[in-house]
């Protein structure tokens, strides 16, 4: 799942070429000095000292006045000069994005390196500070307390619920780029509605990577944006829900590694978009009753009430592959919540398919 291109940078020249020197070229190939030129342009010799050592902007009137004496057209001397203006331009931001460098020590580069969210090698320090600011849609990194801890906008605003504060936010900036929200349709809450039998049926497949990808194309078409995001070393976050333009984001880490725990999140991020307001970040690891309820909301969902009597209280093994197969999921799911009511963990793992993120191919 690297964003190719997310934060990609071409080589910039560490200097920056001023028309003048065009001039010059010109001036020695033909035979012409300073002063004849300053003649046939009708301006002074300081004017055209200026333009060649670049102090002096080589203006619109300028280059049609030198397309008539060089017979070199007039947009090619524009050319040179929004060039020169733009590389001079550069070289001053990379200055300033290198001082920048401090601050963007904060944020969890090495993870970002190392599934390509961030192209620049570490040396560059100018490139990953650009590279950060395009994640997080800013032109500063001093823009970032505004836009993602105090934002105005309720899809960017960090819940603040621990100290990690800029892992939060990256992982939250990464699914974003992923959503790709513009491409959705419009969302349904109808159609999600409809889907979520077949998502449930998807549980029960024998390939959980192949299923997880169905239920992401599904999900899409009915306006909803499941991105699956690479967990950052020491943040917790398994999932997450929020909405940006309309449609409901919702985020997964794969954090728990198997495929139980997949799908319990998945249904859970689905209950708070059924259930639950436009105008907050819900991300898992929160307390409160909303996020109980969209606990209670995956739990019926994927085992009704009327069978959940049937959840075994001890280890059997039978009892939970009989239930899985009729209800048509995933036996690791019946397993997880017959683990949740006894508190006894340490049975059943069989049951469980491992998840692992590829680093050779990481979607």
């Amino acid at each position: 799942m690297a964003m190719s291109g997310l934060a990609s940078y071409s080589a910039q020249p560490d200097y920056a070429v001023a028309p003048g020197e065009h001039i010059a070229e010109w001036l020695d190939d033909n035979g012409v000095n300073a002063a004849e030129l300053a003649r046939r342009l009708g301006v002074t010799p300081k004017h055209i000292s200026e333009l060649l050592s670049g102090k002096a902007p080589l203006s619109a009137r300028i280059a049609v006045d030198l397309e008539r004496v060089t017979g070199i057209p007039a947009r090619m001397w524009n050319g040179f000069e929004v060039k020169y203006r733009e590389e001079l331009v550069r070289l001053a931001e990379k200055v300033e994005l290198e001082e920048q460098y401090v601050k963007a020590k904060a944020f969890p580069l090495a993870y970002l390196r190392k599934w390509g969210f961030v192209t620049a090698e570490q040396r560059d320090k100018a490139g990953t500070v650009r590279g950060l600011l395009t994640l997080f849609g800013i032109a500063h990194l001093d823009s970032f307390d505004a836009t993602w801890l105090h934002a105005k906008v309720a899809y960017r605003k960090v819940p603040l619920t621990n100290e990690k504060t800029f892992e939060r936010a990256t992982w939250l900036a990464v699914g974003e780029k992923l959503a790709n929200v513009s491409a959705l349709p419009e969302f349904s809450r109808d159609a999600v509605i409809a889907l979520v039998p077949e998502l449930r049926l998807l549980t029960g497949g024998s390939d959980p990577v192949a299923a997880i990808t169905r239920a992401q194309a599904l999900l899409r078409d009915a306006g909803v944006a499941v991105c699956l995001v690479p967990p950052i070393p020491g943040f917790g976050a398994g999932g997450a829900t929020r909405w940006i333009a309309g449609r409901p984001v919702i985020q997964l880490s794969m954090r728990g590694k198997t495929d139980d725990q997949m799908w319990f999140t998945l249904f859970h991020e689905i209950g708070h978009t059924l259930l639950h307001g436009q105008k907050s970040v819900f991300m898992q690891g929160m307390e409160g009753k909303i996020e109980d309820e969209a606990d209670s909301y995956a739990a019926r969902t994927l085992i009704p009430a009327e069978f959940t009597d049937r959840l075994p209280t001890n280890r059997n093994s039978a009892a939970v592959r009989a239930l899985a197969d009729e209800l048509g999921i995933a036996p690791s799911i019946v397993l997880g919540q017959a683990q949740r009511i006894t508190g006894d963990f340490a049975w059943g793992h069989g049951f469980r398919v491992t998840l692992k993120w590829s680093e050779d191919d990481p979607s």
